[in-house]
């Protein structure tokens, strides 16, 4: 099995196409990412495009845009063989690599390394909404609620432990684009939600819901939930299959979701090697 590294995204994206399309919805964040790289919305410290090739056909693909780790596709054991250990000596500061649970859990084994961090992520569609009770004014964000939303998602990044790179740059290009919802009681944002661009593959559309975040001293009140159930309609009102990620280890999110329509496409899981 041959292991290509491919120079540019552009060449990235045309190079897997068919696989990407065979599996859109768990290979969508991929796309999201590389699309975003390509279309100059988003830019890195440095990028990483990853396929394993066997007879001509895409097995996996696996991407990483510095400072974040590694996203792997579905693939067979195999291609993830061939895969880490090429990634191992061309990007030997890598540390994070997260995808299906089944490949990611062979990575570690295979790695000889310590594991200080892991967690999981489920991957939900919605071809069924299923709305929520109406518990506040849900609108799309304006530019006049920067402040708010770039203070709420530092909130959700200190809570969720994510990234918080080029933070104000995502926050003020989102917001441009119409793709930030925020609910209000009594004129103060009370939560807050987004989506990605759409990613259009050959046979669907996708948009990937998130982040939902509402604070702590206004949890347990729908607010979640009204934001998603707006999100969501409108990714179906303009033709998009919505998908969202949610913690595994986080009922409260999953019973939300479940309730609005969604279900579980699968599993992903996050490593952090020491």
């Amino acid at each position: 099995m041959e292991v290509r590294r491919y120079s540019t995204v552009a060449e990235f994206l045309e190079a897997t196409t068919v696989f990407r399309n065979a599996d859109p919805v768990r290979t969508s964040l991929i796309t999201s990412i590389a699309n975003s790289v390509a279309n100059g919305s988003r830019t890195y410290e440095g990028y990483f495009w990853w396929a394993a090739i066997d007879r001509n056909q895409v097995q996996g693909i696996a991407i990483r845009t510095v400072p974040y780790g590694y996203v792997f596709s579905p693939m067979p054991i195999a291609a993830a063989a061939v895969l880490y250990s090429r990634i191992a000596v061309e990007d030997p500061t890598a540390k994070e690599f997260a995808g299906p649970r089944v490949v990611i859990d062979f990575l570690e084994e295979i790695s000889g390394k310590a594991t200080i961090e892991s967690g999981s992520e489920l991957i939900y569609e919605n071809r069924q909404l299923i709305n929520s009770p109406n518990v506040g004014d849900v609108r799309i964000a304006t530019d006049k609620d920067f402040d708010d939303i770039y203070n709420l998602s530092k909130s959700f990044i200190s809570e969720t432990g994510l990234n918080e790179f080029n933070l104000e740059v995502i926050v003020r290009d989102t917001l441009s684009k119409g793709r930030y919802f925020v609910l209000s009681i009594d004129n103060a944002i009370v939560s807050f939600g987004g989506h990605t661009d759409f990613q259009v593959f050959e046979a669907i559309t996708i948009a990937r819901v998130g982040p939902i975040f509402t604070p702590k001293e206004n949890r347990k009140k729908g607010y979640a939930s009204a934001v998603t159930a707006a999100i969501t309609a409108k990714l179906i009102a303009n033709g998009a299959l919505p998908t969202l990620y949610t913690q595994a280890a986080n009922p409260t999110s999953n019973k939300i979701y479940q309730e609005l329509g969604y279900t579980l496409v699968d599993e992903n899981r996050h490593i952090v090697f020491a």
